[in-house]
C-alpha cells in the first residue's frame, strides 16, 4: 500500500513519464492520486528529459529500477526505433506511448488509442478527456497485470 506521506519503498512500482516538460502535464498526479485511493503501491515519477538526451535515458531503462514508462508525444517516434520488442499496433504504426521493462528488455505499447476507445465517452471527467482517459487505462493496465 503507498504510504500516507507519498514515500517510495523497495515493492514501490516505479513508472516514468518521460517528456520534455514533464512536470507541467498532470498525468503524474492524476495517475499517483489514483494509485493512492486505491491504496498500489506504484508510482509515476515526471522525468523531464531534454531532446539530445531520450535515447539515452531510454536505452538506460533496461538497468534501471523502473517497472515502465508512458512516453510523451514529442519522443514516441524516438522510443520506437530503440525497443526490443512491441506488440502489433506498434509496429504497424511507428511509435510507442508506453515501454513495459520486463528481464531487461524494452517491450513498447501503444495505450492511448485503447484509451480512447474504453474511456472517452465518459461524462462524468472535467477537462481534458485524453489526460483523464490515458491516467485512467494506464492505472487499470498495470493494476489488472499485478492482480493477474
Amino acid at each position: 500500500m503507498m504510504n500516507n506521506d507519498n514515500s517510495i519503498t523497495v515493492e514501490t512500482k516505479l513508472f516514468g513519464y518521460i517528456a520534455e516538460n514533464a512536470q507541467s502535464s498532470r498525468f503524474a498526479a492524476m495517475t499517483n492520486k489514483l494509485f493512492k485511493e486505491n491504496s498500489i503501491n506504484a508510482m509515476v515519477i515526471p522525468m523531464n528529459i531534454r531532446p539530445d538526451d531520450v535515447a539515452f535515458t531510454i536505452s538506460q531503462m533496461r538497468g534501471s529500477k523502473l517497472s515502465g514508462a508512458v512516453i510523451a508525444t514529442e519522443y514516441q517516434e524516438e522510443a520506437f526505433s530503440l525497443l526490443d520488442r512491441s506488440v502489433k499496433s506498434v509496429s504497424e504504426n511507428g511509435y510507442c506511448d508506453f515501454i513495459r521493462i520486463d528481464n531487461g528488455m524494452l517491450n513498447g505499447e501503444l495505450m492511448m488509442p485503447d484509451a480512447l476507445a474504453r474511456y472517452a465517452e465518459r461524462d462524468d471527467w472535467e477537462g481534458d478527456i485524453a489526460l483523464n482517459a490515458l491516467s485512467r487505462y494506464f492505472y487499470d493496465l498495470i493494476t489488472e497485470e499485478k492482480q493477474g
